[in-house]
């Protein structure tokens, strides 16, 4: 039987929480089992999950982080359907283009409807019909919601899942002008987010892919775990591999187009063609096959490129890092267009800086922005009056995976020992374990640590959680406190009843103390800190131990 207290509240015991009890026998997991083993997810189906009360207390925690910074640069917080007409995704074309990742039902009057992946479609309809006069803009309008993707291959757990949850927020402007400068706004407002949230990350430029756009950029966590791949550099350059310039080896490589022999691609040795790019310019660019090797000595290729031009039967992209084509003469051949056209490496000189070399990352997408430009609103006819001229309302989309955050931070942070979640992000701060006859003692400690004011504000509050489960052994609850993840763990075992110390565990990522905080000795590796601290000092010993973490 459960026992009421009016102490400690119910939610604050883990003998009300949903929680598995089988032990973890399993010597190497993925993040996926480690979150199933501490029931944080449940998997219902392929690619489906249920986020259980743990997991569900971090999606808040993110979602209240990401709102307020949302709403610092007016954005407005809506909810829109999951149920969308297809026909608007006709008129952008996305109908056709998303395909078979698309998932669509159709009702008992033989309506069909989509469930929403994304929503440009519907927010761009939705301000076509309420907003009359270019006074009413700008508009920043975000959401957090379930979205829904067919994936071929649900995998990783909530990293690629058929449903997920993400805020996305979409912006009108009147001009081009404005609306690249709201894109800035956004992008410093999802630095702070991401500083918030505690997990080092790299913002990339990148492709725009099937939601389209001028200009995106990519937020990533750098994890093995993570299926892109990111090129940096030490002078601060990052984009995501599809996008990324670098300078290569010497010589040359030209491609021609299977089908199509009048049409070449060159580009440097030992540097594949990035397809993406190509097909911006050729989108019936199909399968290219390696043509010609050519050392440093191209005066031939340039004699027929050259030759190309006069005749205008053959056409060339031809790549800007290639040496020895003189590039600036070249540019003047209406045949050939100039561009990025390889996929750089890791190793390619930079070309933003004279000096570095580019570096690979394998990295997770958390987060992307775009600059949208009149995609949807010249497809759906939202224009705007200004200047004495009728024009498509520029527009932007911002989006991030917030069940996403959850798993890819607890692969940034976590180990084989357990979880280990940032301080901002973490279900509860603090998980008090009373050991043997303890239990009566509980109560004066949880409201020790939850009025532990940190800038005049109670941030312990509602954020304790008391393992009052007294049919697991001691053993159990210590290993479960490690597996759960939550940042600091305090025993009440023996030294407690003899002295009033307690045993204070830190498992807080990139936490770094050296052997004495707040004159209290503390041991430690750099994944867990331990210390005994008497109770009268605990607070002041957390503040001093989490100095910048909140």
């Amino acid at each position: 039987m459960r026992s009421h207290s009016t102490q400690i509240p119910e939610n604050s015991k883990l003998s009300w929480m949903l929680l598995p009890t089988k032990k973890n026998t399993d010597a190497v997991q993925s993040t996926t089992d480690v979150l199933t083993k501490a029931g944080y997810i449940h998997q219902s189906q392929s690619g489906i999950y249920t986020l259980m009360p743990l997991a569900q207390r971090v999606v808040t925690k993110i979602t209240q982080i990401i709102t307020e910074e949302m709403e610092r640069v007016g954005g407005q917080r809506m909810s829109m359907p999951s149920l969308l007409d297809p026909e608007a995704w006709k008129k952008t074309g996305r109908l056709k283009s998303t395909g078979s990742e698309l998932l669509t039902l159709t009702d008992r009057k033989g309506a069909q409807h989509i469930l929403a992946p994304t929503h440009e479609e519907e927010v761009t309809g939705i301000v076509k019909s309420m907003v009359r006069s270019y006074r009413q803009y700008p508009l920043r309008l975000f959401q957090v919601t379930q979205k829904f993707r067919d994936e071929t291959r649900p995998r990783a757990g909530l990293l690629r899942a058929r449903e997920f949850i993400m805020k996305d927020m979409y912006s009108f402007d009147v001009d081009q002008q404005s609306a690249i400068s709201t894109f800035h706004a956004v992008e410093q407002a999802y630095r702070a987010c991401f500083d918030r949230l505690g997990v080092p990350y790299i913002v990339a430029d990148a492709d725009s892919g099937n939601i389209g756009g001028k200009l995106s950029k990519e937020f990533h966590f750098v994890s093995a775990a993570g299926e892109d791949t990111v090129l940096t550099c030490k002078c601060g350059y990052a984009a995501n591999e599809e996008r990324a310039q670098g300078r290569g080896a010497q010589g040359v490589h030209v491609y021609s187009m299977v089908g199509d022999e009048d049409r070449s691609v060159v580009v440097p040795a030992m540097r594949r063609p990035n397809m993406l790019k190509i097909k911006q310019v050729w989108p019936d660019c199909g399968e290219l096959t390696l043509e010609r090797k050519m050392g440093e000595e191209v005066t031939d290729l340039r004699r027929r490129i050259a030759l190309a031009g006069s005749s205008g039967a053959h056409k060339y992209l031809v790549d800007s890092a290639v040496n020895g084509l003189e590039i600036d003469r070249i540019e003047d051949i209406k045949v050939a267009q100039v561009g990025d056209w390889h996929t750089a490496q890791s190793g390619d000189a930079c070309t933003k800086c004279s000096t570095g070399t580019l570096e690979s990352q394998t990295a997770i997408e958390v987060g992307h922005i775009f600059y949208l430009g009149d995609k949807y609103s010249d497809a759906l006819d939202l224009l705007v009056q200004h200047d004495g001229k009728w024009l498509p309302v520029q527009m932007g989309c911002y989006g991030i995976g917030v069940s996403r955050v959850l798993q890819a931070a607890a692969e940034c942070s976590s180990s084989s020992r357990g979880l280990r979640w940032p301080v901002s992000i973490a279900p509860y701060l603090a998980t008090l374990v009373p050991l043997s006859s303890n239990m009566e003692h509980a109560t004066s400690v949880f409201a020790t640590l939850s009025n532990i004011c940190v800038n005049n504000v109670r941030v312990f509050a509602d954020n304790v959680i008391v393992d009052d489960r007294s049919y697991l052994s001691p053993g159990f609850k210590l290993n479960d406190a490690q597996l759960l993840g939550i940042p600091i763990t305090v025993v009440l075992g023996q030294k407690f009843k003899q002295s009033g110390h307690v045993e204070v565990q830190l498992r807080v990522p990139r936490l770094e103390l050296g052997t004495c905080v707040a004159g209290v000795d503390v041991t430690g590796d750099g994944y867990e800190y331990k210390a005994f601290v008497h109770v009268d000092r605990l607070a002041e010993f957390l503040v001093c131990a989490l100095e910048g973490q909140f």
